[in-house]
């Protein structure tokens, strides 16, 4: 926990101590005059950025316990503000602290309003810790911090009466159902000093009047006292105490429990009753903080300040640890090449030991190499008659008429020349003289002949055109053309021949097709 400074403010004296690691390390106690105030100041030199705490043991306090409208937002601070000054009109130091709800069907807002009515009470040592440039966390009531004793010592009691000794006189503090109620600052017994237990019992039975009077617990409810005993000199008090009023349940803290109890040195309880409530002060800060923003506005920039740096150091934490996890995969990343490289070491050293057995090859690696590469080419770059015969297949089946005789095809550059188409196919398939598939196409020469002829010339030439128009068809087919009929029609030609002659009605119409391919296929 960070450092603190805690200053415990009476009209007879001042107790600063300095908070750290959860306790006090330090503490001393000044006059309420201006040597104490130097002193004060001079206690402060050592101290930089440290915020200071501030609390008030001092008759001059007021406490009010009203019910006001549930509201919201605006409303409620203006309702709550117009409030303050309606009780408290000559102190800055005021304080409107929400409780909680009323159980009544309106579920009215329960307040507590609390002031320290002598702001000057605070001015000089307010003064001195602006003068160091401390910042100023807050200035709370004692009776309001002494509610943080009841978590500490886990008290269940519905009615409790806190009773300490202090510098300003006898404090007494109520709280009902662990809340705040009530809290009576006495002048002191230097009346009656030699009879404690007296005099507490009488102000307790005060106290208890006061409390019916207010409303806020009857005389015959059960009570259980206090005593916070740091000199050890209230155990006969607290026996008569406990004798004398058989409604009430006395218990006492000893310096011993109250230093076990609140892991506060011995040392220090014996410097004032105020080192009691400045632990519970370092510990836990009271809700009720009464002073003004203006005085609070340091405090608010080193909460600011500390918040910046909390994030600057986890951003620089995170950064640090994302720069090991990166320094932790490159080193693994390398550990892991360097490993690779030993075992493509090994295996690099297992194969030139087994090439070494391996017997004289025929061929050199680059012409492997190069055959290799070759071969990968033909496989790639290679195409067979089957699409084309599937495609003259698939034709013939609408052509009963038609008879393939001979089949040409090949795969190049250049078509396929209608004569000695049989002897290229195996020349054209297994080689590529330049040029990729994209620019290289299939041809096919188709010769065959018409079945059932009988003379009729332009019956067959009809068949034999029906043929080729089935196989342009093809979407595959990029173009067909006939290179031979059974009886040449072109009209340039010169007649020549003998009308005489006979004619075999019994023979065959031959012809020929040149099939082309498309090139993407």
């Amino acid at each position: 926990m960070a450092d603190k400074i805690l200053i415990c403010i009476s009209a007879q004296q001042a107790a600063a101590a300095h908070w750290r690691s959860r306790r006090l390390v330090e503490c001393r106690v000044f006059q309420n005059d201006d040597g104490g105030i130097e002193g004060f100041e001079e206690f402060l030199t050592p101290f930089s950025g440290v915020p200071v705490h501030i609390m008030v043991d001092a008759v001059e306090e007021d406490y009010r316990f009203e019910t006001l409208p549930h509201t919201f937002g605006s409303d409620r601070s203006e309702m709550v503000r117009r409030k303050l000054k309606q009780h408290y009109r000559n102190t800055p130091y005021i304080n409107a602290w929400l409780l909680g709800r009323e159980s009544g069907r309106r579920r009215d807002d329960r307040y507590l309003f609390s002031a320290l009515t002598n702001a000057d009470l605070v001015g000089g040592w307010l003064q001195a810790a602006a003068g160091r440039g401390l910042p100023v966390a807050g200035i709370f009531l004692l009776p309001m911090v002494s509610a943080v004793l009841i978590d500490q010592l886990r008290l269940k009691a519905d009615n409790l009466l806190l009773v300490s000794r202090h510098s300003g006189g006898l404090r007494l503090t109520f709280f009902r159902d662990r809340q705040f109620r009530l809290s009576r600052l006495t002048r002191g017994d230097t009346g009656r000093l030699g009879n404690h237990g007296r005099f507490i019992t009488e102000e307790i039975s005060n106290t208890r009047i006061y409390l019916h009077a207010l409303r806020a617990a009857r005389l015959d409810e059960h009570l259980t006292v206090l005593l916070l005993d740091r000199n050890d000199e209230l155990i006969d008090a607290a026996q008569n105490i406990a004798r004398d009023n058989p409604s009430l349940e006395c218990m006492r803290l000893g310096r011993a429990e109250i230093a076990s109890r609140l892991n506060i040195a011995e040392s220090l309880l014996g410097l004032t009753s105020d080192v009691i409530f400045l632990h519970l002060l370092g510990l836990k800060a009271p809700a009720a903080n009464l002073a003004p923003a203006n005085i609070t506005v340091g405090f608010r920039r080193h909460q600011l300040r500390r918040a910046v740096y909390a994030a600057a150091g986890l951003v620089a934490l995170s950064a640090a640890g994302w720069s090991g996890i990166n320094l932790w995969q490159a080193f693994d990343a390398h550990a892991q090449g360097a490993n690779a490289a030993r075992q493509a070491a090994t295996l690099q050293a297992s194969y030139r030991e087994v090439t070494r057995r391996f017997p004289a090859a025929p061929a050199s690696a680059d012409n492997l190499k190069k055959a290799v590469e070759i071969a990968q080419g033909l496989r790639e770059t290679a195409r067979t008659p089957e699409r084309l015969m599937a495609i003259a297949s698939r034709a013939l089946e609408s052509s009963p008429d038609i008879a393939i005789v001979e089949f040409g095809w090949k795969f190049g550059l250049a078509e396929i020349e209608p004569a000695g188409a049989g002897a290229r196919i195996a020349a054209s398939a297994t080689g590529f003289p330049g040029g990729g598939p994209s620019t290289r196409k299939q041809s096919g020469l188709i010769e065959g002949e018409v079945r059932t002829f009988r003379g009729d010339y332009r019956a067959a030439i009809e068949t034999i055109n029906a043929f080729a128009k089935r196989l342009a068809a093809d979407p595959a087919v990029a173009e067909v053309r006939v290179v031979k009929l059974p009886l040449n029609i072109n009209p340039a030609l010169a007649l020549s021949g003998n009308t005489l002659d006979t004619r075999d009605p019994s023979g065959t119409a031959d012809f020929r097709l040149l099939l082309v391919l498309k090139a993407d296929l």
